[in-house]
């Protein structure tokens, strides 16, 4: 989870109420895979559907795969959809020697060469935004955009080491109290069982992991990230003052930006607002289609 959380951790609505109503189907189609990244660890993976263009969605610091549990089944109707688990999270393995955020975009490289992908189309969620812009500079000329969910909201704007020292130190003395009241990045009118499943999965995470990834936010080059991507970027963001305002000019100094926002949702708002975002999403994707 990118921005707040690293400081405390056009289509028609027919058409999307068809998404909804085919994803029961598309449920039972689920293949789960596994593949060895570079450096032997074990990534696990599911994929869905069929189609010319592959949408990989990347999670958050601390997530998983389904964390996307609102969008796999409806993308799947239209496009091949896979979710994974990036290395030290969720299922996949937690043998690496040296953590790093942009190190986790090797293993969306090596999901995408497993499946010999040639059109993507990238969605990461937060810490899943940086990841998602360094796998497309890794995937040059297979990625046709990066769609980024609350995450880089001002490119010239870098985390301070001692801040990212004193959360990994509140990670190390209580982790559970850390992952366990989560309720700053949600909405007064947020769906309390939402906010707790997202709890019960940020308190199951990797602590090793989730300290070294903290520890290394610090590192990220939003600007140098934004230029290597070399394909258009969309940000779907919350509005403040959950999320961190977003600086549309800078952004568009170093990349293809632009953004929309989502009302009324905080830091999920892929769960949180599932119909809103994944019109956006839909409206987007559908543009890249002719590319």
């Amino acid at each position: 989870m990118i921005g707040r959380i690293l400081e405390r951790l056009a289509l028609p609505a027919t058409f999307v109420v068809m998404l909804y109503v085919s994803s029961a189907a598309s449920a039972q189609q689920i293949a789960a895979r596994s593949v060895l990244s570079s450096d032997g660890v074990k990534i696990v993976y599911d994929v869905r559907g069929t189609g010319e263009i592959t949408l990989i969605f990347v999670h958050c610091w601390a997530g998983n795969r389904f964390f996307w549990r609102e969008q796999a089944d409806v993308f799947a109707t239209n496009y091949r959809v896979v979710t994974l688990d990036l290395a030290g999270h969720g299922q996949s393995g937690s043998n690496r020697k040296q953590w790093s955020i942009l190190g986790l975009a090797e293993d969306v490289r090596t999901v995408a060469d497993d499946l010999n992908l040639k059109r993507v189309v990238l969605i990461g969620h937060s810490m899943g935004g940086p990841v998602s812009l360094q796998a497309a500079h890794l995937l040059a000329g297979r990625v046709l955009g990066v769609a980024l969910v609350d995450s880089l909201h001002d490119v010239t704007s870098r985390r301070s080491l001692e801040s990212a020292q004193a959360d990994a130190e509140r990670l190390r003395n209580n982790f559970a109290g850390y992952m366990g009241d989560l309720s700053s990045l949600f909405t007064k009118t947020s769906d309390p069982s939402i906010r707790h499943w997202v709890e019960n999965q940020a308190m199951a995470a990797n602590q090793a992991v989730a300290v070294a990834l903290k520890l290394d936010t610090p590192n990220l080059d939003a600007e140098k990230l934004f230029n290597a991507a070399g394909v258009p970027i969309r940000a779907i963001n919350a509005k403040p003052p959950l999320s961190d305002v977003t600086n549309i000019a800078a952004n568009r100094k170093y990349g293809d930006y632009d953004v929309v926002f989502v009302d009324d949702a905080g830091h999920f708002l892929q769960l949180e607002r599932p119909q809103e975002f994944n019109q956006d999403l839909s409206r987007w994707v559908n543009s890249l289609s002719t590319r």
